[in-house]
């Protein structure tokens, strides 16, 4: 295949964050219930790295002859999510919300250069919007260690609502526009109330037993 100007591949995406989140959790219908729901605040650094493969000239592309480069974006993320927990601390759970986030920085560096010389693209601050906004939703487990601690693991989808770029910025190296992750998030979780969840098997165990 023949092409006019230089040819692109986007051939990576991928990232890494970290940070801290608090959560309020409510009983519905008191301390035996299995089922409670909460709202938890966050607060993420996140690293999104995009890569990708020139290939420079017109006509036939020559696979022996590329270029790559990672640009790399960062940002302050703050979710503000809906929890519900079926089985109380123990099991599954599953959250939804809003997020708003706050640009930090982008910037691009060479991967590699195979046959040709790189031209990194210039990544300036003032292409990105400095505010955006995006939707949440996961699932996880949730597991109780002690009355004390516990870990989490959740599957999240982010969308996001907001074009990453400035109105007007024509040529950037960004793709998609939009934030679109998928990840798998951990938490350590320390619990002030010390709520024990095996201790509590819901209120038709002690219901059943009461009957008994």
């Amino acid at each position: 295949m023949s092409y006019g100007g230089a040819d692109s591949s986007y051939v990576f995406s991928g990232g890494y964050g970290f940070g801290a989140s608090a959560t309020i959790f409510f009983d519905q219908g008191g301390y035996y219930s299995r089922k409670i729901y909460g709202i938890r605040l966050e607060g993420i650094y996140a690293r999104h790295n995009q890569s990708y493969r020139i290939f420079p000239g017109s006509g036939k592309i020559d696979p022996d002859v590329f270029y790559s480069y990672r640009l790399k974006m960062s940002y302050i993320d703050v979710p503000l999510l809906f929890t519900l927990c079926p089985t109380h601390h123990q099991g599954l759970t599953v959250e939804a919300g809003p997020q708003i986030s706050f640009f930090q920085g982008a910037r691009s560096v060479i991967q590699e250069e195979k046959n040709t010389l790189g031209s990194v693209p210039f990544a300036s601050n003032a292409y990105f919007k400095p505010l955006t906004f995006s939707v949440i939703g996961g699932a996880g487990i949730y597991y109780s260690f002690s009355e004390s601690f516990a870990l989490t693991g959740t599957v999240r989808a982010t969308y996001g609502l907001s074009n990453l770029l400035n109105p007007g910025v024509m040529q950037t190296s960004v793709s998609p526009r939009n934030r679109l992750i998928l990840g798998i998030y951990a938490q350590a979780v320390y619990k002030i109330n010390k709520y024990d969840a095996k201790k509590n098997k819901g209120y038709k165990h002690y219901l059943k037993r009461i009957r008994k």
